[in-house]
């Protein structure tokens, strides 16, 4: 009965709804739950689904939203990918696992796929919401630094030691590399907790550029800056060595490559010529994409005689993974095995690779809607971008640059955790900012200049 806990973070969002509105529900009750509280906490509610302390919170907000916003919801290129992208996914669930696990699964994509989604979508309407979304998001990963560092001492999280009880169910476990305990906080395994790092340190610096970190803070980043003052480096520059400090603890080699290349296309955005240095950081990818694929094909065959390192040993895994969970996958190309019924072959249960399990579980078609959806969105907001004007730094690159994280990241660990809701609200919120009236898309406090009239056509003689 203590797993019936999860609803905690239901009332809470209720209580806050009733008095605050859906935006203190969003900011004080989901995102805290969604980042503070791991995902293996869970109960099966008969004749129902499964709920954790997250999608727990979102369906209240979700209703509110739903019922007051209505007639605001638009159905563009982004929404129509995403809905085709869930009906197939449960479409084919059904085939291949019937219709209660089909339906269970369709209840978690309405969690946390759709949710998260419209959430950010309609919710994150403005530059102010920007910036106190982003605000929250690094809030929360503050109060988590000293949990990442009781778990690289302890090995295990102090969240997980002190929730864990009223989860008989539930289960911790560690990873070690070079003898050191790699850190997943809250988040389950470390590499998903790196891409989840990363995706607030793009916000963090956004937030940087914008001035925000030099302004008085309010509330806990208000105590946490005044406690900031004690050493002789500014706040935000303190904010960047956490975060930094977080994603090395993890000692994540995927989501790093690609934190360096979504770094990379960032870093287009505030460039004087965006176009010229476009062109260069895509001749860059192209290049470096070629010779890392050669590096990693010598680094991972051994020569005569040579004996891989444990490090080469991990990556030479998913290569040979891949080649042997091919037969299954040609098995049932178009529809999958089900997202719970993948055969797995021994020693070799973990399949490293969200978009190649996606293909195992529910055939080739969604991991290739999937890699459109990336696509769309990445394309797109550096077209958002480019249109800002020089001397800004457009919000648009940030979000690509997010979003190129992920991609590369995901070929190399599942999509599973906080990951998979943290990635479509990102997409909504993406897609937000693009829709929004230019007024909208001021900081706080600033207004648009007046348009100066054009002069009237007078006709020359000559």
């Amino acid at each position: 009965m203590t797993e019936y806990s999860v609803f905690v973070s239901m009332l809470a969002a209720i209580l806050v709804l009733s008095k605050h509105g859906l935006e203190a529900a969003f900011l004080r009750v989901w995102i805290p739950f969604f980042l503070l509280l791991p995902f293996i906490f869970w109960i099966h509610v008969p004749l129902l689904s499964d709920y954790n302390f997250m999608s727990a919170a979102i369906f209240p907000i979700l209703f509110v939203l739903l019922k007051d916003k209505l007639s605001q919801i638009r159905i563009g290129p982004m929404e129509s990918l995403l809905l085709l992208y869930v009906v197939l996914r449960v479409v084919v669930d059904f085939l291949s696992r019937g219709y209660s696990d089909a339906q269970h699964y369709a209840h978690y994509l309405a969690g946390s796929v759709l949710g998260p989604f419209l959430l950010a979508r309609y919710l994150i309407n403005s530059r102010r919401m920007d910036i106190e979304t982003s605000r929250r998001f690094v809030l929360m990963f503050l109060l988590l630094f000293p949990v990442f560092l009781y778990e690289a001492k302890f090995w295990v999280s102090p969240i997980y030691q002190l929730v864990s009880p009223l989860f008989p169910n539930s289960y911790s476990s560690v990873s070690i590399r070079w003898g050191i305990a790699r850190t997943a906080g809250t988040f389950e395994h470390p590499i998903l907790a790196c891409i989840m790092i990363i995706a607030v340190y793009r916000m963090h610096r956004w937030l940087s550029w914008q001035g925000i970190w030099d302004q008085a803070q309010t509330g806990w980043l208000g105590w946490i800056q005044k406690q900031s003052k004690r050493f002789p480096v500014a706040f935000k520059y303190q904010i960047s060595i956490v975060l930094i400090m977080m994603a090395l603890m993890t000692i994540s080699r995927g989501p790093w490559i690609g934190g360096f290349a979504g770094a990379v296309l960032v870093m287009v955005g505030n460039a004087k010529n965006r176009k010229q240095w476009l062109m260069i950081v895509i001749a860059i990818f192209l290049i470096g994409g070629v010779a890392g694929q050669a590096a990693l094909d010598a680094y991972i065959t051994p020569k005569e005689g040579e004996i891989l390192s444990y490090e080469a040993e991990t990556m030479l895994y998913r290569k040979v993974m891949i080649e042997q969970y091919k037969t299954f996958l040609f098995e049932k190309m178009w529809t999958g095995w089900g997202l719970t019924t993948v055969p797995t072959i021994r020693g070799m249960e973990s399949v490293d690779n969200a978009f190649f399990l996606m293909a195992l579980q529910h055939g080739v078609l969604a991991p290739a809607l999937f890699a459109i959806i990336f696509l769309y969105a990445i394309v797109s907001q550096v077209r958002f971008g480019m249109r800002a004007p020089p001397g800004e730094s457009p919000i648009g690159f940030t979000f690509s640059g997010i979003y190129l994280t992920c991609f590369i990241a995901f070929t190399t660990v599942y999509m599973g955790a906080q990951t998979e809701p943290m990635l479509f609200l990102l997409l909504g919120w993406g897609e937000a900012i693009k829709a929004r009236k230019p007024e909208d898309n001021l900081m706080p406090g600033m207004q648009m200049a007046p348009t100066a009239p054009k002069p009237t056509f007078r006709r020359v003689l000559i």
